[in-house]
């Protein structure tokens, strides 16, 4: 992810630049676009797959829809895209879980990232927010992992269930740092955020976006954001890197991948389209307002992510043994 954020600027220089005289130029695209999205409709990266099929619409003169086709944690959409026609009218709106760690979890899986995928570009970041019980006594990084040497086994941390990037962002944190924190699933954040604040639970590492409310209402303690840079939702409060393990970065996701076979001038033709309409600067504030970094990147960038982010989680789940029940 630290390679994407050094290419960003290059790369929506690039696309601004570049993609009138593609639109200009090539046919693609000339029908409607389907952007399938893996989830059912609302929530943050539905939310910005609508904007950018709108301003898409407006820039190119195609039509871009957004579909839902939810199932199986995200792998049903997935799998649609990945054995679709590559003409480059059915795109993946993909996230972290789909591609980066539901190919270790599930091994019947029927498509292979890497494999099955042409990188288009990538869309938005987000951090995992570590959030502590104010009952705790945790307000830094540091004081997290003198309690957990303290106490080995005796702390546990929240997350919105078993597989998720949020608990892998935990068990990273838990290797980088040499401690041993227990994962508690819960089913879905909100949940798991009652539970942080009612001190039930000590800690958390939970959505971005959900657990801001809490920080704000003083129902919870943002002890940490797990980006290599601070959220600009929560300019005050530390990263993991610069609390002490500036190796340790652990992100979701969205990008935009095609079915493998997509042709190279009609890849970089959108990814020129999309890097321009995400570097639009009113774009980036209001997916700000749901907790999203917004940032493109060239197709061979978002490829060479993807199967770093597949090797770096696959690692995670091996080495934590997390199994599906």
């Amino acid at each position: 992810m630290k390679t994407l954020h050094a290419t960003l600027g290059a790369a929506m220089a690039l696309g601004a630049a570049l993609a009138p005289v593609a639109s200009a130029t090539a046919a693609y695209p000339d029908k409607t676009v389907r952007l399938i999205l893996p989830f059912p409709p609302g929530g943050s990266a539905d939310t910005l797959a609508r904007m950018l099929a709108d301003r898409l619409k407006d820039r190119t003169g195609a039509t871009f829809v957004v579909e839902n086709k939810p199932g199986a944690s995200a792998n049903l959409g997935t799998d649609y895209v990945a054995k679709a026609d590559p003409d480059g009218y059915t795109i993946l709106v993909g996230v972290t879980g789909a591609l980066s760690i539901n190919p270790t979890l599930y091994p019947d899986l029927g498509y292979v990232p890497d494999r099955d995928f042409q990188g288009i570009s990538m869309m938005a970041t987000a951090p995992v927010v570590i959030a502590a019980s104010p009952q705790s006594g945790i307000t830094s990084v540091q004081e997290l992992v003198e309690q957990a040497k303290r106490k080995p086994d005796g702390l546990s941390y929240a997350t919105n269930g078993v597989g998720t990037s949020h608990q892998l962002a935990g068990e990273l944190f838990n290797h980088t740092a040499g401690i041993k924190v227990r994962n508690v699933p819960y089913k879905g954040t909100p949940a798991a955020l009652q539970d942080i604040a009612g001190g039930r639970v000590e800690l958390g590492f939970v959505d971005l976006t959900a657990t801001l409310p809490m920080v704000a209402g003083d129902r919870v303690k943002a002890v940490a954001t797990t980006g290599s840079q601070r959220s600009p939702a929560l300019p005050d409060v530390p990263t993991v890197s610069e609390s002490g393990y500036p190796d340790y970065e652990a992100l979701t996701w969205i990008g935009l991948f095609a079915p493998k076979g997509m042709k190279a001038e009609d890849v970089e033709t959108l990814s020129g389209h999309v890097n321009a309409v995400l570097s639009e600067p009113d774009m980036q504030e209001k997916a700000r307002g749901y907790g999203l970094e917004v940032q493109g990147s060239s197709p061979a960038d978002l490829q060479a992510f993807l199967v770093s982010e597949n090797q770096k989680w696959r690692k995670v789940i091996q080495d934590a043994g997390i199994k599906l029940q």
